[in-house]
């Protein structure tokens, strides 16, 4: 008789977030497919747990799932557990999961914490419809189609993001979406946990550059609204600068001082409210 695969939701901060159903499983089961043992051994050894660990994870799970099939279709039991939260939810464990459905094997969920559900609870949109776009692309081509493919969804987003690209994608974010709220948390159920609305997060323009960041987009219509608010009621100031920049051939820089001279506003505004009129531009002409 076949054992079971029971994949187990761990704490994504927080150790004491762990369920009591999944303390017991942990306990009870042969082995534990881990994405980094090191990191669930703190945990097990939090609880004085003592369980074997393999190690599964993005860049081995093709060739580790069969032979943790093999032993699931002797009878044994196996954990599988990422670094935090759900596993398969942005995390490895997909591939196993589907082997082990495929191989009439029983799957069982143990559910429990999740970056997704805090996120949305603690963020005040409502979210009886969201979608869940896992990490951003680093760049190139995709990067642009997911950018743009955010902007035409009117339902709330939920996103990952790593320390070292948080800056850059809330700028991306803060461009093309000029009318929603973007809201932002660092360190989910830990110590250092932050959250606040961005821009202004904390009386800041950018979060600490450190730990695992959650995003939630508001709900709205970007691909119906038209041009933003802030471009709207900068028209002139745009147009402005299309004159200076291009019938004066002045270059970009030039231009942007002598609207703000113009405007009374500071350089950097007006070159935030110029590059989100450049960009908004491109879309509606495809």
């Amino acid at each position: 008789m076949p054992g079971t695969l029971f994949v187990v939701a761990t704490p994504i901060g927080n150790l004491e977030d762990l369920t009591f159903r999944a303390l017991r499983i942990l306990g009870e089961v042969d082995l534990i497919a881990a994405e980094d043992t090191r990191r669930t051994s703190k945990l097990l050894a939090h609880y004085e747990i003592r369980k074997p660990l393999v190690s599964l994870h993005e860049h081995n799970e093709f060739r580790e799932a069969p032979k943790l099939i093999e032993r699931l279709a002797a009878g044994a039991s196996i954990a599988l557990v990422s670094d935090a939260g759900t596993p398969s939810v942005a995390d490895p464990g997909a591939r196993l999961v589907q082997s082990a459905r495929n191989a009439g094997i029983p799957v069982v969920p143990i559910p429990g914490a999740s970056a997704v559900a805090t996120a949305l609870s603690a963020s005040g949109f409502d979210a009886s419809h969201y979608v869940f776009r896992g990490f951003p692309p680093a760049k190139g081509q995709a990067r642009q189609v997911w950018l743009e493919s955010i902007r035409l969804e009117p339902a709330v987003q939920v996103l990952f993001e790593s320390p070292h690209r948080i800056r850059r994608t809330l700028s991306d974010l803060n461009t093309i979406l000029a009318i929603r709220q973007i809201y932002v948390f660092r360190e989910l159920t830990k110590i250092n946990e932050e959250s606040g609305l961005y821009p202004n997060i904390s009386n800041n323009d950018w979060p600490t550059e450190r730990g695992e960041f959650t995003i939630v987009i508001s709900p709205g219509d970007d691909q119906s609204a038209g041009l933003a608010p802030d471009i709207l009621d900068n028209k002139e100031l745009i147009e402005l600068f299309h004159q200076l920049s291009s019938a004066a051939a002045l270059a970009r820089d030039t231009a942007v001082e002598l609207v703000a001279m113009r405007f009374g506003r500071s350089v950097s505004d007006v070159k935030k409210i110029v590059k989100k009129a450049i960009i908004l531009a491109k879309q509606q002409n495809g």
